[in-house]
């Protein structure tokens, strides 16, 4: 059941201020019910009555069903990368306990957890965090909803137009700048070759899970993972 009737509005009709809480719980609803009936049968009311408000509170905040779809898939890709910045990493070598940013120790001034060890070592460990967190069963299922209707609705386009999350490749970018700066990898275009490697693990991801479809198996991902991060090394090793 609907518990308000929308924003309360000022003078010049304006709604009074931004209502996070709502928009959240508006976001939420709307994932699930997309997940559950797909792009076309959902409606703003089942929405609008699962997030507990009016269907104008809705509008107000996303003009309509399609504004609505493609802010819920940029919130997923949020929790996802919200997700990965959450974990603790894993890298294995021999300086791993004295290493800036490693478990358990503090990270130094322009460091992160993934600059302990060596690169091979660091990546795959990247590598295979961003797995899992990609291929949960929600992320997944979005993404499966994304590509099924993008072609007959055209306007979702810009629902599957920015790929793996930008904060994923941002992070990998600064990483191999900082390896860089450090003199164990020459790596001239860091953006590239992030875009690159992450692309790299999640495509194989995806193509070996059928789209998340079936879990990958811990030998599969760790296959993928130090595949990519070879790659990676063997073409930038100092």
């Amino acid at each position: 059941m609907r518990t308000d009737n929308g924003p309360r509005r000022s003078a010049a009709g304006r709604p009074a201020g931004p209502q996070p809480a709502k928009r959240q719980a508006i976001v939420e609803a709307a994932v699930a019910v997309f997940l559950r009936e797909g792009y076309t049968r959902a409606s703003v009311d089942v929405i609008a009555d699962e997030a507990r408000v009016s269907k104008q509170t809705v509008y107000n905040h996303f003009g309509g069903k399609e504004r609505l779809f493609i802010a819920a898939v940029e919130e997923e890709r949020e929790r996802v990368a919200a997700g990965f910045a959450a974990s603790a990493p894993d890298v294995p070598g021999p300086d791993r306990a004295q290493a800036p940013g490693a478990p358990g120790t503090s990270a130094a001034p322009g460091t992160g957890p993934y600059d302990g060890g060596e690169a091979h070592a660091a990546l795959t460990a990247f590598g295979r965090r961003v797995l899992a967190v990609l291929l949960d069963e929600r992320a997944s299922a979005l993404r499966r909803l994304v590509i099924s209707e993008v072609a007959r609705h055209p306007s979702l386009r810009p629902a599957c137009a920015e790929g793996e999350p930008r904060q994923l490749v941002a992070y990998v970018a600064e990483m191999l700048a900082r390896r860089t700066d450090r003199g164990e990898l020459s790596v001239p275009d860091p953006a590239t070759a992030a875009r690159q490697f992450v692309a790299l693990i999640v495509q194989q991801g995806l193509h070996q899970s059928m789209y998340g479809t079936h879990p990958l198996a811990d030998e599969a991902a760790a296959a993928i993972c130090e595949s990519a991060a070879d790659l990676l090394v063997r073409a930038y090793r100092r």
